[in-house]
């Protein structure tokens, strides 16, 4: 198979720790403050997402954190150093921003924007260029295809993309995104968010993510901040607690009803089983596509292009009809997820296919398994299983649910009967 483009090795950026206190801003003639005395701690390596409504402070305070925007009153440190003595610009260049959009300039390349940043720092001029390829290759741009193109010449899904890359080109402990995956289709925004979460646990670097979806939130972060309407955080929770104890109405309000489902949104494909299925590349004559179909007794088979991705899946009558030419026969494959992607991600994938099933892919988008619809059932009846005895734990408390279960298990009735 020939060698996907693109093998510069990653990156290893470490986070930094970020602590808010206090955190406060005032608008001129503003009624209330946008941002009032908001305070947390944020470990090295963390992603932690701001989510709230529209004109809650999430941007605000992200901008707080690079000094876009001064502080009113509070205090901001990383790795334990005031921001407010360190040099605002300088500041700036040793921490990510993604901006929605991505926020390239319009009359530089790809690789001119993403190098801005390190050449503002002095590097070597070939470090930069062996930078600009490894982060352009990390977020999923083949460098020899993008290198030279100009933000006008991208789709929307790549240009946010670059500007990721843009942001990652220094190495920052530090990234800062601002509703980075707002106004996209939801495949590819589903695919960046799936992107961002594998190079978290390349990069380990800290994030700290703002966002007006709720589902967004539980999906990326390690712990969710739900700042209420005039700027103060109602509730600051691993996403788990947030679902099943919100802290007041407003919280509870703003996640919304159902959920139980969403809940879907806190599994990932890797903690289910995947499967294989046969296999076939694009290059292979279609007898061994036919012998592949018969040795395994399957009706289907996927074929992969020459990167290992998944195509096509053929079936024994389409490999009849393709006359020496199976790429061109079968049905093309619409939907794939990743390891990282959640249960409601495919979910709604395998629900799109008439088999029940959707390819689980890895780096790059080559094929690692499959995962089917009786396997994600399964999963899904267990979690609403788990949400159903959780709210009974909390309308009952822990002791009234215990008896619950011992009552079920002398009766052989459910363990709902008592309640």
């Amino acid at each position: 198979m020939p060698e996907s483009p693109g093998t510069a090795p990653r990156s290893s950026a470490a986070g930094a720790t970020v602590e808010l206190e206090g955190l406060t801003k005032r608008y001129p003639g503003g009624a209330r403050p946008a941002v009032d005395h908001v305070g947390m701690e944020i470990g090295a390596g963390e992603t932690v997402v701001l989510v709230g409504p529209p004109g809650c402070g999430k941007s605000t305070t992200l901008k707080m954190i690079n000094r876009l925007t001064e502080p009113t009153g509070g205090r901001i440190r990383i790795d334990g150093r005031d921001v407010a003595r360190a040099d605002p610009v300088r500041l700036r260049r040793r921490i990510g921003y993604v901006i929605r959009g991505g926020g390239l300039f319009p009359h530089l390349t790809v690789a001119q924007n993403v190098a801005l940043v390190p050449r503002m720092l002095g590097r070597p001029a070939g470090r930069v260029r062996a930078r600009v390829e490894e982060v352009l290759d990390l977020v999923g741009l083949d460098p020899g295809a993008f290198h030279d193109r100009y933000p006008r010449q991208l789709s929307d899904g790549q240009r946010r993309r670059a500007g990721l890359a843009r942001a990652l080109a220094a190495d920052p402990p530090v990234l800062l995104m601002d509703e980075p995956f707002g106004a996209m289709d939801p495949i590819t925004r589903g695919r960046l968010q799936d992107e961002l979460l594998r190079l978290r646990r390349e990069l380990r670097g800290t994030v700290v993510l703002a966002t007006r979806d709720v589902d967004e939130a539980i999906k990326l972060g390690d712990r969710i901040a739900v700042l209420g309407e005039h700027g103060r955080i109602a509730q600051f929770d691993a996403p788990a607690a947030v679902l099943v104890h919100p802290a007041d109405a407003f919280v509870s309000g703003f996640v919304g009803a159902g959920a139980a489902l969403k809940r879907l949104g806190l599994t990932r494909v890797r903690d289910v089983e995947i499967t294989d299925c046969p296999t076939a590349t694009v290059d292979d004559p279609p007898r061994y596509v036919l012998d592949r179909l018969c040795a395994d007794g399957a009706e289907e088979l996927l074929l992969l292009d020459r990167w290992g991705r998944p195509s096509t899946w053929l079936g024994r009558g389409d490999l009849l009809r393709a006359e020496g030419a199976p790429a061109r026969a079968g049905r093309p494959v619409r939907s794939t997820v990743t390891r990282d992607a959640t249960l409601r991600d495919a979910l709604e994938a395998v629900l799109t296919d008439h088999a029940g099933r959707v390819p689980v892919t890895g780096e790059r988008g080559a094929y690692e398994g499959v995962v089917d619809v009786e396997t994600l059932m399964s999963s899904v009846r267990e979690l609403l299983e788990a949400g159903r005895l959780e709210a009974l734990e909390a309308r009952y408390g822990l002791e009234e649910l215990r008896a619950d279960r011992a009552y079920a298990a002398q009766e052989g009735v459910g363990g709902e009967a008592r309640a």
